[in-house]
């Protein structure tokens, strides 16, 4: 196996990553009567899911945090839903150092399995991935320790070596199995204890600061220690990546804090509710089942307005869910807060899952950009039908993929909206943004030259193998076998393959319709640069650019990497509203087209 870009190693944020390895069904269970400590994943205030590690020591009953011999056994899971159920087993020596390792589970439904076999030259990997099987070596000339992406229990053996001699830098030789990469670790012990508070409760500990390198890229982290010796947290500045243990039933001062901060987006859904009327809808679209829910507006004196203008929201790409979110990362229910916020301005919404997105039904990788035109021209029949809603009055909007969809299925005339709504819009064909979208990210978590033109051709082979592709899947033979961004792209090659045929400048072109374009100045994913693109495609069009507007429908006021995950706490942008509320009332409010 040749591929050894390192793609995000911060911890957490590596299972988003191509580089890291994709893990199989699970390795280890937890030993019977062993104590398991529970940790709750958080970016930023969102709640990821939980990692969970139980410690076997050898012949002993307890590690104190100064013991001189560390061998034992460490059985570890981590559950991030929808992407991440992974279990791993690390043996150490007394010093720490790694004698076995196993690992196996999935990310995003695939199944790898790896073994590490390590020995005085150094370790043997061994990867079973799509049904393949890889070993290669990596040789080093003193003990390695294992510092996986998503767990934490070789930083937990670490940070109990250092704290052995507080004030003394330990320096040690470190494998990372996902990336297949060797790199070094140091940490410091701080030798004046400290008080946290921490689940109601304040803690003695000790701080011990924590530097990984590899590939050039170093991730400083900073763990607490209690007086056992257990990691009580673990903070990693890049990314504000978290693991807080859960005290008791499972909530810690942590995690109540990040409820509490949620009553932003509660209180936005609250306030807004007394506005509006939800139904569940259906309909039945290319041999499926389709699901949505009916935002309509109510009159002041309590019954239902009749016969209002009417949005049709289609969202971004990925699992989303009838309320905008894509958990576990996207959770502040950004399509419910606009539809509510819309509807008390007096118009229907209709939010809708895809195909294959629950409550619908059918096989969303089995798609194509004519399937999503098809059911977008259902879905507005749909609503031309409905007794609430004024069918001359029918607004089209897409957010980010969405947003092509909409574009293709008016240029092709599957529909014939009053107007259409674009935000966070590609204006260049998509296989342009992929690769810059890959690069830009991988960039900014410390690959190295080489490691990005590596990634480089690796992208640039997936999506020509897309490109020529047939059917809804890509085949992942010969070179493609061992390409990453091939095996995260095959499953929806059929989608992908129609989406890259499309220039989205040239189809906002041949549009005669009111059309508000709305691109944020600090969304990361779709760029300024592509507004500016369709707006010039269609000079009649109105271009807004919120200065903070990030590309999931929030505002930040710092740098735009604080807002690339929005908290569940974080309210709709108002510039957004604000921009799509004034453009409706100028070309909607009238019965006429």
């Amino acid at each position: 196996m040749s591929h050894r870009t390192v793609l995000g190693l911060s911890l957490l944020l590596a299972f988003a990553s191509l580089g890291a390895f994709a893990q199989g069904s699970a390795a280890t269970s937890t030993p019977e009567g062993a104590p398991t400590t529970v940790y709750d994943l958080y970016q930023g205030t969102v709640n990821l899911g939980e990692f969970g590690m139980t410690f076997t020591p050898d012949a002993r009953g307890e590690v104190p945090a100064a013991t001189a011999d560390l061998s034992g056994v460490s059985d570890s899971y981590v559950s991030i839903p929808g992407f991440l159920d992974l279990a791993a087993t690390l043996t150490v020596d007394a010093d720490g150092a790694a004698c076995a390792y196993l690992l196996g589970g999935t990310i995003q439904a695939v199944a790898v399995e790896m073994s590490g076999r390590f020995h005085d030259a150094g370790v043997t990997l061994t990867l079973t991935q799509a049904g393949q099987t890889s070993s290669f070596e990596l040789p080093a000339n003193e003990p390695l320790y294992v510092v996986d992406n998503n767990f934490i229990d070789g930083l937990q053996v670490i940070a109990r070596r250092a704290a052995t001699t507080p004030g003394v830098e330990l320096d040690v030789a470190i494998v990372v199995p996902q990336v297949a990469a060797l790199g070094r670790t140091t940490a410091v012990a701080q030798e004046a204890m400290e008080e946290l508070e921490h689940a109601e409760a304040t803690l003695t500990v000790r701080r011990v600061d924590i530097v990984m390198t590899v590939a050039g890229q170093s991730i400083p982290s900073t763990v607490w220690l209690d007086e056992a010796g257990d990691i009580v947290v673990l903070e990693q500045a890049a990314g504000a990546v978290r693991f807080v243990r859960r005290e008791g039933t499972g909530d810690t001062g942590a995690a109540a804090a990040g409820a509490g901060a949620a009553a932003g987006a509660s209180a936005f859904l609250e306030a807004t509710s007394g506005c509006v009327d939800v139904t569940e809808v259906s309909i039945e679209s290319t041999g499926e089942t389709l699901a949505g829910l009916l935002t309509l507006p109510v009159a002041e004196d309590g019954a239902a307005s009749t016969a209002v203008p009417a949005v049709l929201i289609l969202p971004g790409s990925g699992a989303v869910d009838l309320a905008g979110n894509a958990a576990p990362i996207i959770r502040n229910s950004g399509l419910a807060q606009l539809a509510y916020a819309l509807g008390c301005q007096g118009y229907g919404v209709l939010r809708v899952a895809k195909l294959g997105i629950a409550p619908s039904t059918g096989d969303g990788n089995a798609v194509t950009l004519d399937t999503y035109a098809q059911n977008t021209a259902d879905w507005l029949s749909f609503l031309a039908d409905h007794p609430g809603v004024d069918p001359q009055r029918l607004v089209l909007m897409g957010h980010s993929e969405g947003g092509l969809v909409s574009l293709y299925a008016a240029a092709t005339r599957s529909v014939d909206p009053a107007a259409l709504v674009l935000i966070a819009t590609a204006g260049r064909p998509l296989g342009v943004l992929l690769e810059e979208q890959l690069l830009a990210r991988n960039e900014e978590a410390g690959a190295s030259p080489e490691q990005l033109a590596e990634l480089a051709t690796q992208v640039r082979q997936a999506l020509g193998a897309i490109e020529s592709s047939t059917g809804t899947r890509l085949d992942l033979v010969g070179e493609l076998a061992d390409n990453p961004v091939a095996q995260m792209f095959a499953h929806a090659a059929g989608l992908l393959r129609t989406e890259m045929q499309q220039d989205p400048a040239a189809l906002i072109a041949g549009l005669d319709m009111p059309i508000l374009i709305v691109q944020g100045e600090k969304d990361l994913q779709v760029l300024p640069v592509d507004g500016s693109i369709l707006a010039a495609a269609a000079p009649t069009a109105v271009l807004v650019t919120p200065e903070n507007l990030t590309h999931n429908l929030v505002d930040v006021a710092g740098p735009a990497l604080e807002g690339l995950v929005p908290g569940p706490d974080a309210e709709i942008s108002s510039a957004l509203l604000v921009a799509v509320a004034t453009f409706l009332d100028e070309h909607l409010r009238s019965a006429g087209r």
